[in-house]
């Protein structure tokens, strides 16, 4: 990661196990934890094993620990990059939660990739947090990232001889945020940014704002729902990114807070119908991929020549999830020989 002290620079590229071809960015999934462990980690096998080149497995609070998920598919993979996206520092201590990486990241060969947010609410509200202060609470995370990782002492941290450093197998660091100061921040300090969790329309001015100081690598993975069983499946569950979303989108989407509170509410009471009902099919399309995979893979075409992404991926998060990865491969393929 890159450190706090002197001028800006462009970020060193990193080539690490995992990593595509060359031939356009590497490709991947973003798992949500919401099931048995070993479910989980043959899941992460499955995507090695379909050619994807990178695994994102979200921290959202009471569901399945990531970084133990992550360790046990170190063991049981050999190529694909194991990624947390995102953590924050309202749950886990920085030092701490680094440590814990790097560890996953000696087990799986220099294969593992931190991601830092502020935390949605699906993480935050569970534990009755809030995001206070994010940008010096995110930067005060990288900076001390960096000092770990490096082995340096530093505010809150002191090293000792036992402690764990990146030493030649640098661990990337990337932030995942919706709006300019935290973008910023990425752009000043991480080696990238996870663009994820939003619509689709958002990404030019994310991205832009990520890239505004140096040229860090850009991970985008947009929502997907396959058929018209995922799409039914998800539905209820988009009003989670229109809460995270500044007031500014919703209104651009004509949403009513009035509506959305409701909706959470009687989500969080068990209650899914309010929320069905707020999700309309316009608006579930501005929101996410909705489609099959050969379609999916034309949109994501379209997104590789416009933002030029590092890497790019699909949120899956359908019923079936073997079948969902099946279909995301299908449509990353698509997308390879349609982008290159």
């Amino acid at each position: 990661m890159t450190g706090p002290a002197g001028p800006p620079t462009a970020p060193q590229l990193r080539v690490l196990p995992g990593e595509g071809s060359g031939l356009g960015p590497r490709t991947g999934v973003w798992l949500f934890p919401d099931r048995p462990a070993p479910d989980l980690v043959r899941l992460i096998v499955l995507a090695e094993e379909l050619g994807l080149d990178e695994v994102w497995l979200g921290d959202e609070g009471p569901a399945r620990e990531p970084f133990a998920v992550l360790a046990a598919a170190a063991g049981v993979t050999s190529r694909i990059r194991l990624a947390v996206g995102v953590t924050n520092p309202y749950l886990r201590t920085p030092a701490l939660v680094t440590t814990t990486m790097l560890t996953v990241h000696e087990l799986s060969g220099g294969r593992a990739v931190l991601g830092v947010g502020a935390g949605g609410s699906l993480s935050l509200a569970p534990f009755e947090l809030q995001a206070d202060r994010p940008v010096a609470r995110i930067r005060h995370f990288l900076e001390l990232t960096g000092a770990v990782a490096d082995g340096r002492p530093a505010p809150g941290y002191r090293p000792t001889a036992t402690a764990v450093r990146a030493g030649d197998r640098p661990l990337p660091i990337f932030v995942g945020a919706r709006g300019p100061r935290l973008n910023h921040l990425a752009s000043e300090l991480a080696d990238g940014a996870f663009v994820s969790g939003l619509p689709p329309f958002r990404y030019r001015e994310v991205i832009g704002w990520a890239r505004s100081v140096r040229p860090i690598e850009i991970a985008l993975y947009p929502s997907v729902a396959f058929g018209a069983e995922a799409r039914e499946h998800l539905r209820p569950d988009m009003v989670h990114a229109l809460a995270d979303s500044p007031a500014s989108v919703r209104s651009r989407l004509a949403v009513s807070e009035t509506d959305l509170r409701t909706a959470l509410a009687a989500l969080s009471a068990g209650d899914r119908e309010p929320a069905r009902a707020l999700v309309t099919d316009a608006l579930q399309e501005q929101l996410m991929l909705v489609g099959e995979p050969d379609d999916v893979g034309q949109r994501l075409a379209a997104l590789v020549r416009e933002h030029h992404p590092d890497s790019i991926g699909l949120a899956v998060t359908q019923p079936d999830m073997e079948d969902g990865l099946r279909q995301a491969a299908r449509a990353l393929t698509v997308m390879k020989r349609l982008a290159v």
